[in-house]
């Protein structure tokens, strides 16, 4: 089964056991056929009645309920909300921190798209592309702008109810975003969610305070890495996304070894 097929299963799927609550429908953005998968803490919108709201998180799911067209060239610019695609949001943002004029971008985007140079060496990119080579989703669905004022009542249902499903186990690179909502002492949750063995800890070399956790699958020739490590956005170091880089570009090279 292909990663569309998955998707499609897992849509039909949240529908039967989950019909009412939009938020916990909540799938994601990007590409559904990339390798990598980023799983970020929680989107961080305040204003519940905004557009953004609306359509970043609200409708959601009905977006890639209704989807048939997966052709990322297809979707069109972002001018208005008429144009939101989750499988390309905001199509057209330039790689700069959004100041209100310069048609740019969230600074947990811009970083995203930073590691995405990085991955694919392109540093002379100059637009947020990286949806065309990743899939993000959000660990807990209830959105915040602050971490310590989230309400995580979702987050259960999504380790075991989204996160679990076949669409999300098929990714080959899985980066998670914001240590904390994983239980990691007695029973590791990565580890049994995603079907990895922790590996080691790697410190960031002139940077001791940015560490990040290695694991895979299994210990010859993996063919799953999980990288899991602070959340992308506010003060992260080039350092840590140019040593991310580097492994996840190790671990594209197996997959094509393999293919």
């Amino acid at each position: 089964m292909n990663r569309i097929n998955k998707l499609q299963k897992l849509i039909s799927y949240i529908d039967k056991i989950e019909p009412n609550d939009e938020l916990l429908r909540y799938i994601g953005t990007g590409n559904p056929n990339a390798d990598i998968l980023i799983v970020g803490k929680e989107c961080s919108i305040d204003d519940k009645i905004s557009e953004q709201f609306e359509f970043e998180l609200k409708n959601n799911f009905k977006n890639w309920q209704k989807k048939r067209n997966y052709n990322q060239d297809d979707v069109l610019d972002f001018n208005n909300w008429n144009d939101y695609d989750p499988i390309y949001p905001y199509k057209g943002q330039k790689f700069k921190i959004n100041n209100g004029k310069n048609k740019g971008t969230s600074r947990t985007w811009y970083t995203y798209q930073k590691l995405i140079n990085y991955i694919f060496e392109t540093p002379n990119n100059k637009n947020i592309d990286f949806h065309k080579k990743v899939f993000i989703t959000e660990i807990n669905s209830k959105p915040s702008r602050k971490t310590k004022n989230a309400d995580i009542s979702s987050i259960e249902f999504r380790k075991n109810k989204i996160l679990k499903s076949d669409f999300f186990q098929s990714f080959p690179i899985v980066i998670i975003s914001g240590v904390g909502y994983f239980k990691i002492t007695k029973n590791n949750e990565i580890e049994e969610i995603f079907k990895v063995k922790y590996s080691e800890k790697k410190l960031v070399k002139g940077k001791q305070s940015q560490p990040y956790w290695i694991h895979y699958n299994e210990a010859n020739e993996p063919s799953k890495l999980l990288i899991n490590t602070y959340q992308l956005s506010i003060g992260i170091a080039d350092c840590l996304l140019e040593e991310v880089a580097k492994m996840i570009k190790k671990q594209i090279e197996r997959i094509k070894s393999k293919s």
